[in-house]
């Protein structure tokens, strides 16, 4: 019995027994890389431990995966990274806001047949925030061992280490028995199942029955106490097994929907960086996941384009048959709002598959499509919440504000960030300075696909941004939930709820006096569009709350009147309303961080008469930032020692005095108004001046004392660029940006003469409004410049050698050249370097 039980086992662990061991090795070898090539997807699981969290995951990868429209260009971008290039093992990254389609476009690159046949096997793997590493190491060694695999043997390393001792002990008693394992060395570095498999072979050709009794029982013992499979081993075992089965071969790991940098840091050891071109594809709505993952910039999906948007609408809606040419006209304008997310138009198709294709049906939707894809949470907004979710609380408080701002509006950063400031938001860190670090708040919540950025200053920080109208939303019903945010207007006529912040849109003065509930509750007043009445708005608030910390009245858009009592909202930080006086009674809120009176209705006028500020503003210590109006005389006694940025500001004796006694020791942005000549030497006390804004046409410098060295930015608006300027600009060590802005219809002529080894450091020149005769660059000028922007400026004539002198030059852009310059941009293209991008707007005629 004993016998035939032997005969089967045999028969079952090897088809064929050769003589040699060479010879078994290398068929083991052979199967196993067979093997390798089996199984290409494995299923996808979250590993989540909340299970609401898991059927979330499911509905948005179904969801995002339901239609492919478009994608092409897309597609063609992603796949040149994963099928041309180095050989070694790269990471490219899909980046973008939830619902934007990253699965379903690395789905389709997926599933390319040319993907398909450049990797020996591909896998895909999904990770939820609530992750597991051990789970998600088991589903991509699925993908490398087929499921009847799965038990494969895998020595545990301590287990390894007792086997070989075992061995080597009854090696050294029996050596004339045991030739086989003369090379115990060798075998302990093979891979554990064709160890294993040797091991057999060995035990097999021993005549001695006792010695390979006792050889067999101490392999059983060993591999009983391993056990088999996946469950017996531990994370970093799992990594090896994983590794050792990867490191030979050419593969693709889809890493589906990463949220953070531990995930990576985790998986990323487990697969080898080989030199046969094997590639890992990631998605994620983080772009820092994206950047810490790999030095290949990450692919930023865009939203989808109306004719596409359309596309995709009409394949939900009508699965496939065209549309009633009745209905295209409507059914675009309801696509219109959901602002190219694929998401929302899917949800949105869906929704008006089941209802009745007719016009008069589709009208009802124009103007509400966000109501009616958030009636449900679960269709579009649950997705996107996501992404908060998974917010640092920290940040939290900020995206939520955003909701403060009406539909499609171009929210000024800096205006947002002086806002969250009042608010409390920002954390103080160390000795930096707070608008610095409310400044990579509101980039952390770009990098994390929250918020877009519609505009950039040409230092490359975040001009404008805007939020998507979705979002928004989400914004308003989570704060309202928290009393966080209430937000009404003309549109929504609902009596005002108890709230921490109220902003109201597009409403009227009648509207909120009528209102029902008392402003006493709220800490924030914003104010969007026209009011009428004559009383201001601010009336009420100094009747009724005098706990209000934050007042922005100026996108009402018109002048507002100030109270006498407005001195007792003594917990104001931040004010900001237009108007035409500076009332005394200001200067006793002594919590102010914010002044902000800037008038947009006021018309320029060189006969104005200069306002003064009131002498009394000094008692404001807190001031950060005030804005002004030109022409503002500072009195020469007032000192503000924690203001950072001034603007408005009129050149006179008094502020001379001013600036001289270092009563601004913190400023770091300075706008000036008519500056006289002489005058601006009085700006060398502001040591910590970054940013300098000067509007003057007789602009007249004497020399570099003219300005403090620590300038990294000036503007020149209406200047006349005469050389003994160029010459005073040109020493500024620190200087990386310049603008200059001339007068065009005043026949003002520049000559521009860039002396040798002159601005250094400047890496931004703007010119507009300029009639350029000559433009003439000394040896070693402008060495690090890398982009230059010219807008409605003429030329009479600059060569090309001039541009292609700087070096460092990477972008060209002109927009609206007149005449003169529109013939030199023909002779430009000719002969711009190659690593130079010559942009010009609107595109020149051929």
């Amino acid at each position: 019995m004993r016998k035939l039980i032997h005969s089967c086992d045999r028969a079952i662990t090897f088809h064929e027994v050769g003589s040699k061991i060479e010879r078994i090795k290398n068929v083991i070898k052979e199967i196993y890389e067979n093997r390798s090539r089996y199984g290409v997807e494995i299923a996808e699981s979250s590993g989540g431990d909340a299970e609401a969290e898991e059927i979330l995951h499911r509905r948005r990868r179904h969801v995002e995966e339901d239609q492919v429209v478009g994608f092409t260009h897309d597609t063609e971008a992603v796949m040149k990274h994963l099928i041309e290039g180095s050989l070694r093992r790269n990471v490219v990254s899909i980046i973008g806001m939830g619902g934007l389609g990253k699965t379903t476009l690395a789905r389709k690159i997926y599933n390319n047949n040319d993907v398909k046949s450049y990797f020996d096997f591909r896998g895909w793997v999904y990770v939820s925030q609530e992750y597991r590493i051990r789970e998600l190491l088991l589903e991509i060694l699925k993908v490398v061992i087929p499921m009847p695999k799965v038990k494969k043997f895998i020595l545990k390393a301590e287990l390894k280490g007792e086997l070989f001792h075992g061995l080597k002990a009854k090696y050294s008693s029996n050596e004339d028995k045991l030739r086989a394992l003369a090379d115990l060395e060798g075998i302990k570095e093979m891979n554990d199942e064709d160890c294993k498999n040797i091991l057999n072979v060995i035990l097999e050709q021993i005549e001695d029955k006792n010695l390979k009794r006792s050889l067999s029982e101490l392999m059983k013992d060993v591999y009983q106490k391993n056990g088999e499979g996946w469950e017996d081993l531990n994370d970093d075992e799992l990594k090896s097994v994983l590794f050792e089965c990867l490191k030979d071969k050419r593969y693709l790991i889809v890493i589906d929907d990463i949220w953070n940098t531990e995930v990576w840091n985790e998986v990323s050891i487990a697969l080898p960086a080989n030199l046969n071109g094997s590639r890992i594809l990631i998605t994620s709505r983080i772009k820092e996941v994206a950047i810490h993952a790999s030095s290949i910039p990450p692919y930023e999906l865009p939203f989808l384009e109306e004719d596409k948007s359309w596309e995709l609408f009409s394949m939900k809606v009508f699965r496939g048959a065209a549309c009633p040419p009745e209905l295209e006209i409507v059914g675009r304008q309801i696509v219109e709002s959901c602002l190219g997310l694929p998401l929302a138009i899917v949800v949105l198709g869906g929704l008006l598959a089941n209802k009745e294709k007719t016009q008069r049906t589709w009208s009802k939707w124009i103007g509400h499509v966000n109501s009616y894809l958030t009636e449900d949470r679960s269709r579009c907004i649950d997705i996107l919440a996501l992404s908060y979710n998974h917010l640092p609380q920290r940040f939290k408080p900020c995206f939520l504000y955003f909701g403060i701002y009406p539909e499609d509006f171009e929210i000024p950063a800096r205006q947002l960030i002086r806002l969250w400031m009042a608010e409390g938001f920002i954390q103080q860190i160390g000795n930096r300075n707070m608008v610095d670090v409310a400044e990579d708040y509101l980039e952390e919540l770009i990098d994390r696909s929250l918020i877009q950025v519609a505009t950039k200053r040409l230092d490359g920080g975040v001009k404008t941004c805007r939020i998507h109208d979705l979002l928004r939303d989400f914004c308003i019903s989570e704060s309202a939930e928290e009393k966080f945010l209430a937000v009404h207007s003309d549109f929504n006529l609902s009596p005002m709820r108890k709230s921490r912040r109220i902003s109201i849109h597009y409403a009227n003065h009648q509207y909120i006096s009528s209102s029902p509930c008392e402003l006493s509750n709220s800490r924030s007043l914003i104010a969007f569009g026209g009011f009428v009445g004559l009383k201001s708005p601010l009336a009420k608030l100094s009747e009724s709350n005098k706990l209000v910390r934050v007042v922005e009245l100026r996108n009402m858009s018109i002048p507002c009147l100030i109270p006498n009592n407005i001195e007792d909202l003594i917990f104001l930080r931040y004010l900001s309303f237009q108007s035409d006086v500076i009332p005394d009674s200001i200067c006793n809120l002594w919590n102010l961080e914010t002044l902000d009176i800037r008038n947009s209705k006021r018309k320029e006028s060189s006969t104005k008469k200069c306002l003064r500020l009131p002498k009394r503003i000094q008692k404001l210590k807190k001031l950060r930032h005030l804005f002004l109006d030109e022409p503002i005389s500072l009195a020469g006694e007032v000192a503000l020692p924690n203001l950072q940025v001034v603007t408005g500001i009129a050149i006179d004796r008094d502020t001379e005095i001013g600036f001289a006694m270092a009563s601004f020791p913190n400023l770091r942005k300075l706008v000036l108004y008519r500056s006289q000549s002489g005058l601006l030497s009085s700006l060398q006390p502001l040591r910590h001046l970054q940013t300098l804004k000067i509007y003057n046409k007789n602009l007249a410098l004497s020399s570099p004392s003219s300005f403090p060295l620590t300038l990294t930015k000036i503007t020149l608006a209406g200047a006349n660029l005469s050389a003994a300027v160029m010459r005073v600009l040109g020493s500024l060590t620190s200087l990386r940006i310049l603008k200059v802005g001339g007068v065009a219809q005043q026949g003002i002529y520049n000559f521009l003469n860039w002396d040798e080894g002159s601005f250094l450091q400047l890496e931004v020149l703007k010119m507009a409004h300029m009639k350029v005769v000559e433009w003439n660059m000394g040896k070693g000028a402008m060495p690090n410049l890398q982009r230059l922007v010219i807008e409605r400026c003429d030329f009479c004539y600059m060569s090309p050698d001039e541009l292609r002198s700087l070096t460092a030059l990477k972008d060209v852009e002109v927009l609206y050249p007149y005449e003169g310059l529109k013939c030199l941009l023909h002779l430009w293209q000719l002969h711009m370097r190659d690593e130079c991008k010559l942009q010009v707007y609107p595109p020149l005629q051929t």
